[in-house]
């Protein structure tokens, strides 16, 4: 799998989409309990993030080049 710009730019795209739902569902549940549960999922989401910002940093040096 070789991943050029556009390519670069989807997983970017999709990776921003993905934070951006989960900091609207968690911003709009109100309650404690709610957020608790919604905590789990946005924990594994962070963590799906994070990852792709890694690789994100260990790729664009290698693009650059």
């Amino acid at each position: 799998m070789i991943i050029n710009s556009d390519t670069l730019t989807q997983y970017v795209g999709a990776a921003i989409g993905v934070h951006a739902t989960a900091v609207a569902v968690v911003n709009l549940t109100p309650t404690p309990k709610d957020n608790d549960k919604l905590g789990q999922y946005t924990a594994l989401f962070v963590k799906i993030y994070r990852a792709i910002e890694i690789l994100a940093g260990i790729f664009t040096p290698l693009v650059k080049k």
